[in-house]
């Protein structure tokens, strides 16, 4: 498969797969959602389990054997993600643990499972490239999501080594942090919304006054890895409608 989307069943992720195939590029879509690859497989999608969540070495011993049956892939787009609504003194040892898995160590084990079998493959000038989505949070924690802040920040220092360590292969790594984007992850942040008050608010904190979609997140990671300049990596890209930046 030239693309691999690891969280392409929902949000984001799903997005990346639609414009992927709409470029006619072959795709692996993976994910935990059972039910959901299912569906898309009955599309004509590729689908493999893969839970990031997983015990230590899991997902790298996991990843080993896709490579071996789908082969290596061009582009990686890691879109998968976890979020609790608590603050980092709230937040359990078993949360921590699985935010923690999930949002960093799993993709860590990921990443650098298919860098060493890239090291493997004769160089491809720059075409090889890792786009991870990491969040606006990392730079601008929110206080109900702390642990999910953390590790996108853990996460996103990562993508930074390994666009270094990488970089001798002639492969790129570029972090595609998201603002609020209108996404199933966002379904307990706005579950208590009733009167669409907190969902008006988030919306009126960036400069484009609304909520993103999943649709132009994807976009950009699209031209990130498929249409950018080689001497264009060890990015962090921010889709947030200005929130960042906004007085």
């Amino acid at each position: 498969m030239q693309a691999w989307v690891v969280g392409g069943t929902s949000g984001i992720g799903a997005a990346i797969v639609r414009q992927l195939q709409e470029r006619k590029i072959s795709v692996l879509t993976m994910s935990n959602d059972s039910v959901s690859g299912r569906r898309l497989s009955a599309t004509g999608v590729v689908f493999e389990q893969l839970d990031l969540a997983d015990r230590p070495g899991t997902v790298g011993r996991r990843t080993k054997t896709l490579l071996s049956q789908h082969g290596l892939p061009t582009y990686l787009f890691v879109s998968a993600g976890l979020t609790r609504q608590q603050s980092v003194v709230d937040t359990a040892p078993e949360d921590w643990e699985l935010l923690a898995r999930v949002n960093l160590l799993g993709i860590v084990e990921l990443c650098n499972a298919v860098v060493r079998t890239w090291q493997t493959d004769s160089p491809r000038a720059w075409k090889r490239h890792i786009v991870i989505l990491g969040s606006v949070n990392a730079e601008r924690p929110l206080p109900s999501q702390g642990a999910y802040s953390v590790m996108k920040a853990g996460l996103q220092a990562y993508a930074k080594c390994l666009s270094n360590d990488v970089a001798p292969m002639q492969i790129r790594v570029t972090v595609v942090a998201p603002g609020a984007i209108l996404t199933p992850m966002q379904g307990p942040i706005l579950e208590d919304d009733i009167d669409g008050q907190k969902r008006q608010q988030i919306a009126q904190s960036a400069l484009v006054a609304r909520w993103g979609e999943a649709e132009e997140v994807a976009r950009v990671a699209m031209w990130i890895a498929l249409d950018s300049p080689a001497f264009f990596t060890g990015a962090e890209v921010v889709v947030d409608g200005g929130y960042m930046v906004k007085r």
